[in-house]
């Protein structure tokens, strides 16, 4: 219990450093992902929901605010960044029934804007760094799973709620809710959407 509270004693600080560096001021923290080795840190201010900001060495590579934003991971070697989020107002038309973005995002800041015909709500980069999922909800509940590049590979409808997922080596988990904390897993499938 003490390993635990260090731990969120320093993610917290880390945090407040992170806001600091990005926003120029000190408040509440946020939430961060590092690669594996350390060298980049993709962070989210929660007093600025919308911002994303890569850093790398203590130095913000860049810094862009995204619409609607509803999840995002960063690659283990942080060669790039996958965004979900949903449409705004105006860009729904009537009608409308449902569909948002998904942002491919280099370390370079190089964004590609993948129109995807459902609300996207959770996003998983594998470990090896060359494909990534998203779980979809409305009008369908599904998962879309692309190479590295943005490429669609296949994509799968569900019976039933899915929420989370999470890349591992050979297979793709999905749970029922985005949040780590409540979610149960529903299905696993391997690399080609097979159960």
């Amino acid at each position: 219990m003490e390993k635990e509270s260090k731990r969120l004693k320093d993610s917290e600080k880390m945090g407040e450093y992170y806001e600091k560096l990005v926003l120029g001021v000190k408040g509440f923290g946020g939430k961060f992902l590092e690669s594996k080795n350390k060298e980049y840190v993709l962070f989210r201010p929660s007093t600025s929901g919308q911002v994303l900001a890569l850093i790398k060495n203590n130095k913000v590579l860049w810094r862009k605010e995204f619409d609607n934003l509803v999840s995002f991971d960063l690659a283990k070697d942080g060669s790039f960044i996958v965004i979900v989020a949903q449409l705004t107002k105006s860009e729904m038309p009537s009608g409308y029934k449902s569909g948002g973005h998904l942002y491919l995002v280099t370390k370079e800041g190089e964004t590609n804007d993948i129109k995807i015909g459902c609300d996207g709500l959770s996003c998983s980069i594998s470990p090896n760094c060359k494909n990534f999922g998203i779980t979809t909800m409305g009008p369908e509940w599904g998962v879309y799973y692309y190479n590295n590049q943005g490429q669609l590979l296949w994509k799968k409808k569900f019976d039933k709620r899915v929420g989370g997922i999470k890349l591992l080596k050979n297979k793709i988990i999905l749970y029922n809710k985005m949040h780590e904390e409540t979610r149960k897993e529903v299905i696993r499938l391997n690399s080609k959407g097979n159960e």
